[in-house]
């Protein structure tokens, strides 16, 4: 037993890894998680309170993705608690009996070190996964059905999950037994592969986003070109839901790549669970915004303030009403109603697309 800190462990017993890491990095992710359970929960009453039978099937479909998304952020939270909690709790005892083997051993070969790390690591992947399903399938769906549009999104995300997944396996490994040359090798090529495939994950969840948004804007362009006059309010929102929402997992897988690969940064807070509750977040948040600004009562106050400047579209204005009607979780019966209308059937649809998105 030795008072004296080996020199391999001075920085793992520095003020900032022992107390200022661990109070920052728990300290962001339970207030973040204290906001995504309120938000899962206007989520769950807005889903169920505001739902109508056409829109059981879709409804249910978010309601579900919402639910795995909450339940994976849970798992990395308790995750993450209790491999900070259990770090500084065996370096704190190494530091007041100064006997170093416990730590050392934590630090090389620790078994449940390596399970919750893995499980955290993994639960990562999973959350990415869940929220491109959803991500992609709203997507899919503003485009009208268009599988050229969703297909190429689909290849992109099973490509580069299945990539993250791999390297998951590979890094658990690696942890399982620094001590052993081969694995701390697979340990590294691991953390490389998964380096590219957070890279990989900003970069589509960026592409979703700005897809949705692009598609609002030309269909109200489309919309405004032909005389109708949809709130600029209104659509304006709709682009704020998918900008603002969308793109708070890219921001916060960038805060993760900064810190964790910039050269001499020392900044004492790890930014990775709060980007992973990010993923859970940002698709939830959606969600809700969306559903508690498309009410049926405030699409018929819409329905008052549009004007119909042609004949053509005035034989129109009883479909497009119609079509208001439904609630942003019924997305999947618009394009149907759209087929079926009668009279002028390009300037319905473009109508009807403008509003249900």
């Amino acid at each position: 037993m030795s008072s004296q800190i080996p020199e391999e462990l001075s920085d793992f017993f520095s003020v900032e890894n022992e107390i200022v890491m661990p109070i920052s990095t728990l300290s962001a992710m339970y207030f973040v998680y204290g906001f995504y359970v309120l938000i899962f929960g206007s989520c769950v009453f807005t889903m169920r309170a505001r739902q109508r039978s056409e829109d059981r099937l879709n409804g249910n479909l978010y309601l579900s993705l919402a639910t795995i998304l909450f339940i994976l952020c849970t798992v990395v939270v308790v995750s993450r608690t209790i491999v900070t909690v259990r770090q500084s709790i065996t370096y704190f005892t190494s530091l007041k009996t100064g006997d170093y083997e416990a730590s050392i051993t934590y630090l090389v070969h620790d078994t449940e070190k390596t399970v919750t790390f893995g499980l955290e690591v993994i639960c990562n992947v999973l959350l990415n996964i869940t929220a491109d399903c959803m991500l992609i399938h709203r997507c899919y769906v503003i485009w009208s059905f268009k599988k050229r549009v969703a297909v190429p999104l689909i290849i992109l995300s099973v490509a580069t999950n299945a990539i993250g997944l791999i390297s998951t396996f590979m890094m658990a490994i690696g942890k399982s037994d620094m001590t052993n040359e081969s694995k701390v090798a697979i340990f590294f090529v691991a953390n490389d592969i998964f380096t590219a495939y957070s890279i990989s994950s900003v970069v589509i969840n960026m592409l979703l986003t700005l897809i949705t948004a692009g598609r609002i804007w030309w269909i109200h362009r489309q919309v405004r070109a032909q005389g109708v006059y949809a709130s600029d309010t209104l659509v304006g929102s709709v682009s704020r839901i998918i900008l603002e929402s969308g793109i708070i997992y890219p921001i916060c897988m960038i805060a993760v790549l900064i810190v964790a690969y910039i050269p001499g940064n020392t900044t004492p807070f790890d930014p990775s669970p709060v980007a992973a509750l990010a993923a859970g977040l940002a698709p939830t948040l959606i969600l809700v915004r969306a559903k508690l600004g498309k009410t049926v009562e405030s699409l018929q106050d819409k329905v008052s303030d549009m004007r119909f400047t042609s004949p053509g579209l005035r034989e129109t204005t009883t479909t497009v009403s119609q079509a208001q009607a439904h609630p942003i979780a019924n997305l999947s019966l618009v394009p149907h109603d759209i087929e079926r209308s009668g009279g002028s059937e390009e300037k319905s649809s473009t109508e009807k697309e403008a509003i249900d998105v």
